[in-house]
């Protein structure tokens, strides 16, 4: 099961459809017929439908989220004297990183935990996301699985290790799902960020790449 291929999937139909969504009342129907089958029209409702989707629909794939996450990490680097270690672009490249773990994967999950913080994944979007993923039971059943127990913060931060560049990236995707905070999505970013070990300095970067 390819998710690099999935969610590179669901950030192109977002990007492309952004325009075609009603401003203010994005049903899950709408983001649904946008979205279209194997399992995209569901991630779109679940993603999509909260505030952070016109946000999160101007990436378009995994590079123009690792090229933001690369930019803000710049900016960083120069708002703190050069006291920070070069960081390579091409360790903000999701697709081509050579960290241990599948980063596209680990950047799914934390989109869903995001998504999930508020604590309003409803039935009905569950069960859009298991109609939408009935022709490929693998990712059903995965899809149902993290909406169930979504990763945890401190399992994202162990995958995640000392990898700065992944950890930028992680970041600026949750924040991304949730453009409006509500109480429980500004504990669940602060946590995150404090679990990562990303310095309050390039949150803020991050924060401004985001368009925040």
């Amino acid at each position: 099961m390819d998710l690099n291929s999935i969610l590179n999937q669901v950030l192109d139909v977002a990007k492309n459809s952004a325009s075609k969504l009603e401003t203010g009342n994005q049903t899950i129907d709408s983001l649904t017929k946008v979205g279209g089958g194997a399992a995209l029209g569901g991630i779109l409702s679940m993603i999509l439908g909260r505030s952070g989707g016109a946000s999160l629909a101007k990436l378009g794939s995994l590079a123009v989220l690792g090229n933001l996450a690369y930019q803000a990490y710049q900016n960083y680097q120069k708002s703190q004297q050069s006291s920070q270690p070069k960081i390579s672009e091409n360790a903000f490249d999701v697709l081509n990183s050579s960290s241990h773990v599948d980063a596209g994967e680990l950047i799914l999950r934390t989109m869903i935990a995001a998504a999930a913080a508020d604590g309003e994944i409803t039935e009905d979007e569950k069960q859009t996301i298991a109609n939408e993923a009935g022709n490929n039971p693998e990712l059903a059943q995965w899809l149902a699985q993290e909406i169930q127990n979504p990763i945890s913060i401190n399992e994202i931060a162990r995958l995640v290790g000392n990898d700065t560049a992944l950890a930028s990236n992680v970041y600026l995707a949750a924040r991304l799902v949730s453009k409006d905070l509500s109480r429980k999505e500004i504990i669940f970013l602060a946590d995150l960020a404090q679990a990562l070990g990303l310095d309050d300095a390039l949150v803020e970067q991050l924060e401004k790449q985001a368009g925040f």
